[in-house]
């Protein structure tokens, strides 16, 4: 389950207020006191499978994309009325659970370090399976394979395509042409 908060813009409170009330959903508001533009904030439990079918019906009643929307996991809900939404939004099976796009979004970015960490482990993965190959022993062939951190880009560059993230998406790509060619000049040196 998740625990959502969302910032209201000026104008629209009743507007999203009634649409969690319509879906059942209990929140808490609190009046939002900086001087931008936004009149509230509001704090709601959802189930996983809700997060996205509600924060889409969001935005279409007038949340923004600026709004500022976190969400975390929640460990504990004790309302009757969250075990009712939590039973509308069961799943029969693990295929049919949901993620929404800002939680793939932010698992690939959290898996995607720092460009210099990359090359600089991509490099040292290159040499290592170089000297691998060339001693003939398919073991630190296998652990150049563990010390290479491949996985992170390649997901934000499919996870980009998926949820249409452009900028995701060219991080991911950038990653890993830089990382094959850092690769490839690492091993030609050593061979």
């Amino acid at each position: 389950m998740r625990h959502i908060q969302v910032t209201i813009p000026t104008g629209k409170r009743e507007t999203i207020l009634e649409l969690l009330d319509e879906e059942g959903i209990d929140y808490v508001v609190t009046d939002e006191s900086s001087s931008r533009e936004y009149d509230a904030v509001v704090s709601f439990p959802l189930p996983k499978n809700a997060v996205e079918p509600i924060r889409d019906s969001l935005q279409k009643v007038g949340l923004d994309e600026e709004s500022y929307t976190v969400v975390a996991d929640a460990e504990t809900v004790a309302s009757r009325q969250f075990d009712e939404l939590q039973e509308e939004y069961a799943t029969e099976s693990v295929e049919e659970e949901q993620i929404s796009h800002q939680e793939l979004v932010t698992q690939a970015e959290e898996l995607t370090p720092t460009f210099s960490v990359f090359f600089t482990m991509t490099l040292i993965s290159a040499v290592v399976a170089t000297v691998g190959l060339l001693l003939d022993s398919p073991a630190v062939v296998v652990g150049s394979m563990v010390i290479a951190p491949l996985i992170g880009p390649a997901l934000s560059a499919s996870i980009g395509t998926v949820v249409n993230d452009r900028d995701v998406f060219l991080t991911g790509m950038r990653y890993q042409f830089t990382g094959v060619a850092g690769g490839i000049i690492a091993a030609a040196i050593v061979a």
